[in-house]
């Protein structure tokens, strides 16, 4: 469909096929003056997941918007061999940051289950090719809590409990239960994630607000702190925070109100203040911060 202005026209078109390729027109954007009439076709590539932005004059508009696709793909041929190599090695390293900070692989790569004859062991370590370790034996455990807070919090979750059951399934002796809470960001979390945290693993997750707190965040941030408090000796809690859980996780302290902290949070998001400097302050003025949570 194409929707028009009168001097500066928008040209968009919705139900353009994303192809395998990835280039698709995003619009067409028309600029008049007295003198000419310049016409430019803006690209969005697509590769690998990752979106790119490109701008190219054109002499007139497209009658035939479907057909836009192939004017990216043979502009190809316009690149040199070293710009097609800089672009694929660009793509390259862009895909292995992204890789890096995967909540999934960030997640296997420190927590993970080994076995001392037949005693399952759980081992967290502080890097992924740090020494420095954490160990637990399982056998001294009845349940096991996750609890994760954040914007990458689902899918830290599910690969923690993931490591977990998968492993735990093997053993010949009575394993923990597994239980927890997540809190999400709006929309941070697929329907298949929510469904097998709650159906598989027993694991509740809430939506919250992000960056401002708001009532569910409180809600959230309450249950978790009640979940903790009534955890004996035999209840293995395994945290996972990404960032965006100091919003989600707020429960402000007495006699402080929500209204408090999202001015507070409103205020210090508009300072520019570096997000170090904005959690000493938080901390200060909520439950679980600063350590409580422990």
């Amino acid at each position: 469909k194409v929707a028009s202005a009168s001097a500066t026209s928008l040209h968009r078109w919705r139900s353009l096929p994303k192809a395998p390729t990835a280039a698709f027109v995003s619009n067409i954007s028309r600029v008049s003056s007295s003198s000419h009439e310049q016409s430019y076709m803006n690209f969005q590539t697509r590769r690998n997941g990752i979106q790119f932005h490109s701008s190219r004059r054109i002499k007139s508009l497209p009658k035939h918007p479907e057909r836009c696709t192939s004017t990216l793909r043979a502009s190809s041929s316009d690149m040199t061999a070293n710009e097609v190599q800089m672009t694929e090695d660009a793509l390259k390293m862009v895909n292995a940051a992204i890789k890096a900070v995967d909540p999934n692989v960030a997640v296997r790569d420190r927590l993970k289950l080994q076995w001392d004859e037949d005693q399952p062991m759980l081992v967290a370590k502080a890097e992924r090719d740090d020494s420095r370790e954490l160990v637990y034996d399982l056998s001294h455990y009845d349940n096991i809590r996750i609890i994760s807070f954040g914007k990458a919090s689902a899918a830290m979750a599910l690969a923690a409990a993931e490591v977990l059951s998968e492993s735990l399934s093997q053993a010949s002796i009575p394993v923990p239960k597994l239980d927890g809470v997540v809190i999400i960001k709006d929309d941070h979390a697929t329907d298949e994630e929510i469904k097998t945290l709650n159906d598989k693993h027993n694991i509740i997750v809430r939506s919250a607000s992000h960056p401002v707190p708001d009532a569910r965040s409180v809600a959230g941030a309450n249950e978790i702190l009640q979940l903790a408090s009534s955890s004996d000796a035999r209840t293995l809690i395994v945290v996972c925070v990404s960032g965006g859980g100091s919003a989600l996780f707020c429960s402000p302290r007495n006699p402080l109100e929500l209204e408090d902290l999202m001015a507070t949070n409103s205020r210090l998001l508009e300072s520019g203040m570096p997000i170090e400097h904005m959690n000493v302050i938080r901390k200060r003025l909520e439950n679980g911060k600063g350590g409580r949570l422990a």
